[in-house]
Parts: C-alpha cells; sequence; structure tokens
C-alpha cells in the first residue's frame, strides 16, 4: 500500500511540473492582448481628441465669419454700401477695419449687386409698388492660427429708387 501512495505522490508531482510551463505561456499572452488593447484605446482617444480640436477650430473660424456677415448688413456696414448701384461687375468692400473679432483674422466682407425686383404695390395702383436692389454679401475669414477658414454668403435687400 505504501507503495502504490508513494508512485500515485510521484505521478501527481510529475503533472504540476507539466502545467506550470502552460500557465506561464497562458499568462504572457493575455498580457500581451491587454496591452494591445490598452494601446488602442490610446490611440484611438488621441484621434478623438485631435477631431474634437479642430471641429472647434472650424466654429471658431464659422462665428467670425457670421459676425463679419453681421457687421456688413447692419447699420454702420450698410453705409459703405451704394445700394443704388445695379450692376453686377462693380465689387464693394464693406470696411471691417474698425471692429475686431475674438479669436479671429483674415476678415473681409464684399458686396454684390444680384438683382432688382418690383413689390406688387397696393390694390388701387397695380404694379406701383417699392423696387428693391438685392445683393450677395459674401464673407471669409479664419481663427486665429490660419488653420480653418470659412466663407459665407447672405443676401440682403435696399429699397431702391427704380429697376
Amino acid at each position: 500500500m505504501y507503495l502504490r501512495k508513494q508512485k500515485k505522490q510521484q505521478y501527481n508531482l510529475q503533472l504540476d511540473t507539466k502545467q506550470q510551463g502552460f500557465v506561464l505561456v497562458l499568462v504572457l499572452v493575455l498580457l500581451a492582448v491587454l496591452t494591445l488593447v490598452g494601446v488602442s484605446s490610446m490611440n484611438s482617444s488621441n484621434m478623438e481628441l485631435k477631431a474634437t480640436a479642430n471641429a472647434k477650430q472650424h466654429q471658431i473660424a464659422f462665428h467670425v465669419v457670421q459676425s463679419v456677415l453681421e457687421y456688413a448688413i447692419s447699420t454702420d456696414g450698410a453705409a459703405d454700401i451704394d445700394y443704388q448701384i445695379n450692376d453686377p461687375d462693380v465689387t464693394q468692400t464693406i470696411d471691417s477695419s474698425n471692429f475686431t473679432v475674438t479669436g479671429g483674422s483674415n476678415f473681409s466682407a464684399q458686396a454684390v449687386f444680384s438683382g432688382c425686383g418690383v413689390g406688387i404695390g397696393s390694390s388701387l395702383e397695380e404694379g406701383k409698388g417699392f423696387s428693391f436692389n438685392f445683393f450677395d454679401v459674401t464673407g471669409t475669414g479664419s481663427n486665429t492660427a490660419g488653420t480653418a477658414t470659412s466663407v459665407q454668403t447672405q443676401g440682403i435687400r435696399f429699397p431702391a429708387a427704380s429697376c
């Protein structure tokens, strides 16, 4: 009986020695997989961070040009437009040097005549409505670093003497 017990213990020792190498290989493979997952997550978050920063710069450029357009169609900017001109070959530049936009640079606005229209008029005098000149106001601008630019166009109409 003692001999059988001794062989059984010897057999258990042999199994244990064979299993120790497999556990080491398994742990190394799992560690390599977890490292790859971690590195992939870091790369993904880095790309998302760059995309967010890029979108922010484009939003800044967009809002710079929106400010320029709002100025161009306001009373101060519209004073630079001769709204009686009806020549589409004449480009009028709106002077935007007397205002600043935080975070923006290289901004400008131009107005170009795009057409004329006559209003409907009153029911008593058909065809005697107001005349309007239509202009396309195009604004351009960029963020301070110049890495993102925006170009936008907005239509505006002014009362005119005639078409």
